[in-house]
């Protein structure tokens, strides 16, 4: 494959998602999603070892979504995959992509500032950059994205446009938000109703946790299209933007209604595996050291518990001693995979979890039982 061909063949990618006259914009980073092998299998892994072999070199600051698998866990998965996500993960390498396998780039790896053009391509990473940093990257698929990182720059649209960011609806939620389930089920709802129109979200009990948007941001991307959440008092530039004259009020029962959808009661069932999952988006420093105290005064859990993160928390939980308390209850850490890991597949587990978008996915894609509690209430029925 010829570097030359390659790139032209990039270029009309990005040319098939505008209209009209061909304008582009130079980005200064890129994220790259489809990532994983249970996600593209064996025609994704022979193209990117095809544009790896080409001598094609990502030209921004390129970061990667997590795969399936953690290398350093004892919890193996099929030898296949393992190699096949290993030779992904190093055909991106060879092209200059920097080894994160995070959904969560902006903490560490790919940090961003205001107004900064980029072009990422993970649902929740990209609300986040847009919601609450104030960046702009349009919700790129796993093509666009990597047309980008390889030429430079991307189709100015969407949000990259001077009215991309205006919002059409205006989201009014009169509830309590008591917890991150909350939060996740009324971004999921939000985004039901919104689809690719951008919303502007007024809480009227505002919590003013960054952890609860964070969550209510992975909600919104898991049902909705949109690349964006405009947050009242949140949103850098809020106060300048016109609120939409088309107005829809969410109130508590949609939230549980979406919850009964996405979750079912774990009963007592003996020799059933549960396993409590955390870290959809992955954990970020302060969310471990919370998840740490919060265990403080328990002995062990009496089901298991697993924390997916990138490897630069986890490696700076392990350096402050957070990690080897987890350890001593129980507790597995994973870094370079997320919750779909490849050992569930197969697993047939039930799964207990604080993350609306882990809930969906891990319903729809591995077919298991979820159960939706927040850390909290996990903590204070499985404590021991």
């Amino acid at each position: 494959m010829k570097t030359r061909v390659t790139k032209r063949v990039f270029k009309r990618i990005l040319d098939s998602i505008q209209a009209g006259k061909k304008r582009y914009i130079k980005i200064s980073s890129a994220h790259l999603s489809g990532i994983s092998y249970l996600n593209i299998g064996d025609a994704g892994l022979e193209f990117l070892e095809d544009l790896s072999r080409s001598g094609l070199k990502f030209k921004v600051r390129t970061t990667i979504n997590p795969g399936c698998v953690d290398y350093n866990s004892n919890i193996k998965c099929d030898s296949e995959v393992m190699e096949k996500q290993e030779r992904i993960i190093r055909s991106l390498k060879n092209m200059g992509a920097i080894e994160s396998l995070t959904c969560t780039p902006y903490l560490f790896d790919n940090p961003l500032r205001k107004n900064q053009k980029t072009a990422w391509a993970e649902s929740s990473a990209v609300l986040y950059a847009n919601s609450i940093i104030g960046a702009s990257t349009n919700k790129e698929g796993s093509l666009t994205a990597l047309a980008s990182a390889i030429l430079g720059y991307t189709a100015r649209t969407g949000v990259h446009l001077r009215n991309g960011k205006k919002p059409r609806i205006l989201f009014e939620y009169n509830g309590e938000l008591k917890d991150e389930v909350d939060c996740g089920l009324l971004g999921y709802v939000m985004g039901m109703k919104a689809g690719a129109e951008i919303p502007y979200l007024r809480i009227k009990k505002s919590t003013g946790n960054i952890l609860c948007y964070k969550q209510l941001l992975a909600g919104f991307g898991t049902s909705g299209a949109a690349p964006m959440v405009w947050i009242e008092n949140l949103t850098p530039g809020f106060l300048r933007v016109k609120k939409p004259r088309r107005k829809i009020v969410i109130d508590r029962t949609e939230l549980e209604e979406q919850k009964r959808i996405l979750s079912e009661e774990a009963l007592p069932f003996q020799g059933e595996r549960r396993i409590f999952i955390t870290g959809c988006p992955h954990m970020s420093l302060e969310e471990i050291k919370s998840f740490h105290e919060t265990l403080r005064s328990i002995d062990r859990l009496s089901v298991e518990a697993w924390i997916f993160t990138s490897r630069n928390v986890y490696s700076e939980a392990f350096r402050k001693g957070l990690l080897t308390e987890l350890f001593e209850k129980g507790v597995r850490v994973f870094k370079d995979s997320c919750v779909m890991h490849c050992s569930l597949k197969k697993e047939g587990a039930h799964v207990i979890t604080n993350s609306v978008k882990a809930a969906y996915y891990l319903r729809g894609s591995f077919r298991l039982k979820t159960t939706l509690k927040s850390l909290k209430e996990f903590i204070k029925e499985y404590g021991g």
